[in-house]
């Protein structure tokens, strides 16, 4: 279970998010097609790890947050697990704004 404080850095750029669990069970396909379709949308996924992503199409399971942020960007972050999916956009997000509040 997640406390609600380990979420404060989400809402430092974002203006809202929305987090997936097997999302490829909707369209009754594999999690390689699935993430593969997000691709060709356009829709980059970040995974911590090139191993996070294999692990996710080996185990079948795929958590998903997408983040809009507050200048209107979209950004798509996947992991194997929850924590491993909020981790990687934890660590981007940090960067980006960082890097943003430098400009």
């Amino acid at each position: 279970m997640l406390d609600s404080c380990n979420l404060a850095w989400l809402e430092q750029d974002s203006e809202s998010f929305f987090v997936s669990h097997n999302a490829h069970h909707e369209s009754e396909t594999t999690v390689a097609r699935h993430l593969l379709h997000r691709e060709r949308l356009g829709e980059k996924l970040v995974f911590p790890t090139a191993a996070e992503r294999t692990s996710c199409e080996t185990l079948g399971e795929v958590w998903e947050l997408s983040v809009r942020r507050r200048d209107g960007t979209l950004e798509h972050f996947a992991g194997a697990s929850l924590k491993t999916c909020l981790l990687a956009a934890q660590t981007h997000l940090a960067e980006n704004y960082a890097a943003s509040l430098a400009a």
